[in-house]
Order: C-alpha cells, then structure tokens, then sequence
C-alpha cells in the first residue's frame, strides 16, 4: 500500500512539472494592455538572444491609477555585458484622498526614486 502511495505521489509531482504558467498579452483582441493566464505544457528553454531588446508599456485602471516605463538593454562601462536601464512613473490617489505621483530611474547606479510625498536628504 506504502508502495502504491509513493509511486502514485511521484506520477502526481512529475507530471504537475510540466504545467508552466505564461502570463501572455493579449493580442488579437480589442482590450489592448490586458494581459491573461495562459497554462502551457512547454518545457522552459533559456533565452540566448533577443533582438528586441526594450521594455515599453504604459495602462490606466478604473480608479486612475496610471502606470508607464521604458526601458532597455545597454553595453555596461567595460563593454563585457549589458545593463538593462529602466525608467517610468506611477501615480495613484492615497487612502487619504492625496495624489501620489513617483517617477523613477534603475540602471547600473541603482534605483532613484523621484516623488513629492518622499522625504528629502538633507544636503551634504
């Protein structure tokens, strides 16, 4: 029975491995921006090279939270690899009512956030 148990929890697990979800853009389909869960039985194969090599997206939802960035992929300082540069903004209304906007930047010098609402260091 032990056996049974085992070898029926093995088949359970290596199958339920082969189910990958692929969060995909819809695109045939008038709701441009809306994204969907689509449940693929493909193994996952590493990415070598991808000729389009930026990221560019912006959406707004019902309550008017706004959303964009941009980004891309550049040769670092020694030229041996690349950086992916990002920059984009937010805003949104606070459960205070207050609007929040934050604009930010992430490259090799890290992630600079820009936003009335965040405190300010003082200057050295």
């Amino acid at each position: 029975m032990k056996t049974l148990c085992v070898l029926v929890a093995l088949i359970v697990v290596a199958s339920a491995a082969e189910f990958i979800p692929v969060l995909q853009r819809s695109e045939a389909r008038d709701d441009v921006g809306q994204f969907y869960l689509n449940i693929v039985t493909e193994k996952t194969i590493k990415l070598l090279k991808d000729n389009d090599t930026y990221v560019n997206f912006s959406y707004e939802s019902a309550d008017g939270t706004r959303v964009s960035e941009q980004g891309i992929l550049k040769p670092n300082a020694d030229g041996t690899d690349n950086v992916l540069v990002k920059q984009g903004s937010f805003s949104y209304i606070s459960p205070e009512g207050q609007p929040i906007s934050l604009s930010y930047i992430a490259d090799e010098l890290g992630f600079r956030a820009k936003g009335d609402h965040l405190p300010v260091a003082p200057t050295v």
